[in-house]
């Protein structure tokens, strides 16, 4: 039997597909991109804002056509949505045959559904952060960390398939108990050459880690730091539980133990009794810091957050055009960053005939460099690029 499967949201449910995934084949099913041809079809959605259940609810109906026009026999809806709307979706998607909720369980064994030369490794599952705009905790429960000898042991099954790099994610990396050991357990392991932190919360980003980051020859010098905004008021509307001057000391802190660092982080616009001056402020520390990477998010008021209630919602005209505002600021934040590397060598996994990917960018949300002189380089390599040429955020070069 073929099964067809499609992941939706972030990398931390690409893990979870991973799961059902091998559940799937040890039930004797084998995988195909071509959903016509699949007696299975399951979909892992993404219910973390309005845009992403949207889009799982519309993946979800143009695949129920093959109910009639093609071979499938059953079609799934997993994770987050069913997770969030189960006593609702029966009635709302009667052409799905079987709702699933996101699993609590880690497996080290799993089918790999990223390129073979990098992967995720989940640490820890759910969140005990509770910020007021945020629904994770109500989907996916209260923190569980994962054992630090089940995550070596997979990093291991993973580096002995040829994985390079790992990068490690959960709601919160930061979090976790002992991070710098597992580090130090993962940086030992034949084979991994990089090693990329995701989702570090500036709370709980401790001088230890930074330390550790700085000393290590396999853990990149790459900070995934959602700050959100970078207004008292809002931040404490949020419930980050960190202030600006908290912000400026944790930045001036990693840029000072590793110079070479390169921070991304994501910011939400339109949140509630964010004003201009709230705005403005935001903008402003955006071009004082001068992030290496920024993603911007418009606030989304998601039913049963705290958020939600607040006086002083934004209308989505002028949330559309803060993200404008940030965007254009940081278009020219990037292009400036990527001219200063013309020039310089970096160390970048092949991942194209044509392109890959430095160490200072992450899979899928970061920028490529694009090699001049290719020289039919194989895909999972990591090889050296000089930088010879800038765009806003990709690169180009040609191999060293």
């Amino acid at each position: 039997m073929k099964a067809h499967i499609v992941s939706l949201g972030c990398p931390k449910n690409l893990t979870d597909t991973e799961v059902l995934m091998t559940k799937l084949q040890e039930e004797g099913y084998t995988f195909t991109d071509n959903p016509s041809q699949a007696e299975l079809i399951l979909v892992n959605t993404c219910a973390f804002i309005k845009p992403a259940k949207e889009e799982s609810i519309d993946t979800i109906l143009e695949l129920s056509k093959w109910k009639n026009k093609g071979k499938c026999k059953y079609l799934i809806a997993a994770g987050c949505l069913p997770q969030r709307y189960k006593h609702e979706l029966p009635e709302i998607l009667p052409e799905v045959d079987a709702f699933i909720g996101t699993p609590r369980t880690f497996k080290s064994k799993k089918i790999q559904a990223t390129p073979p030369w990098f992967a995720y490794v989940k640490i820890a599952e759910g969140c005990s952060n509770r910020c007021s705009y945020c629904a994770i905790p109500d989907i996916r429960g209260k923190l569980v960390n994962r054992q630090i000898k089940d995550i070596v042991n997979e990093v291991k099954i993973l580096a002995k398939a040829g994985v390079k790099e790992i990068i490690l994610i959960a709601q919160d990396t930061s979090v976790y108990p002992h991070l710098t050991v597992l580090l130090t357990k993962i940086s030992n392991i034949k084979g991994i050459r990089w090693i990329r932190l995701m989702y570090l919360h500036p709370a709980h980003l401790t001088d230890k880690l930074i330390d550790c980051m700085a000393s290590s020859k396999r853990v990149l010098p790459y900070f995934d730091l959602p700050i959100q905004h970078a207004c008292d008021k809002i931040l404490k509307d949020m419930r980050r539980r960190y202030k600006r001057q908290d912000l400026e000391n944790l930045i001036a802190k990693i840029r000072r133990e590793l110079p070479q660092a390169v921070i991304r982080t994501s910011v939400i616009v339109g949140f509630p009794g964010e004003g201009e001056a709230e705005f403005k402020e935001l903008l402003g520390f955006v071009k004082e810091v001068k992030f290496a990477k920024l993603g911007v998010f418009t606030y989304w008021k998601e039913e049963g957050t705290p958020a939600a209630k607040m006086g002083g919602q934004v209308s989505g005209k002028i949330k559309q055009q803060r993200l404008a505002k940030i965007m254009k600021a940081q278009s020219r934040i990037s292009l400036e960053r990527n001219k200063k590397l013309i020039g310089k060598t970096l160390e970048t996994i092949i991942e194209g005939p044509d392109f890959g990917r430095t160490c200072m960018d992450a899979p899928e949300i970061d920028g490529k460099v694009f090699i001049k002189n290719p020289r039919s380089l194989k895909p999972g390599r990591i090889i050296k690029v000089k930088i010879t040429g800038a765009r806003t955020y990709d690169l180009i070069g040609r191999a060293a």
